[in-house]
């Protein structure tokens, strides 16, 4: 395996094991009365949740996918307009599906931005975003196992 294909693996398998260790200490399902005046504990694990989603999303999505295709299966895909190198990746079975990825990829600014929502909103967003962990580790897996 390319040096820069091992080296992008092992950065997303670090931000996913930090995210799927937040993942497991959030509350399930996440509600408003979480979210309204949460402890310190609970702000902490929903950073740190957060942050790693959004680190895993941009590794994968900007970096490893194009990678992956380039150095792995070496396919024409250095320059290709992102859309189409989720095309490749779902025709190759890696991706359930670009429009999946494309939603994550909104998850990620919205978790990214904090855009002031009631705590209602907040609490259905996260719920998402943690559902969308287990997608980004399905994919991530695949990737893995391909590339060996």
């Amino acid at each position: 395996m390319a040096p820069r294909l091992t080296s992008l693996l092992e950065n997303c398998m670090r931000h996913l094991r930090y995210l799927m260790a937040a993942r497991e200490r959030l509350p399930k399902p996440l509600v408003a009365g979480h979210l309204a005046d949460p402890p310190d504990e609970l702000v902490a694990v929903l950073d740190q949740f957060a942050f790693r989603f959004v680190r895993l999303q941009d590794t994968m999505g900007a970096r490893l996918f194009r990678v992956f295709l380039v150095e792995n299966l070496k396919e024409p895909y250095e320059d290709a307009p992102l859309r189409d190198v989720l095309d490749r990746l779902e025709a190759l079975r890696l991706l359930d599906s670009a429009e999946d990825w494309e939603r994550i990829r909104a998850m990620r600014n919205a978790l990214a931005h904090d855009y002031p929502e009631s705590a209602e909103e907040k609490a259905a967003t996260l719920n998402l975003a943690i559902e969308m962990a287990g997608q980004m580790d399905a994919a991530l897996q695949r990737l893995r196992n391909v590339a060996r």
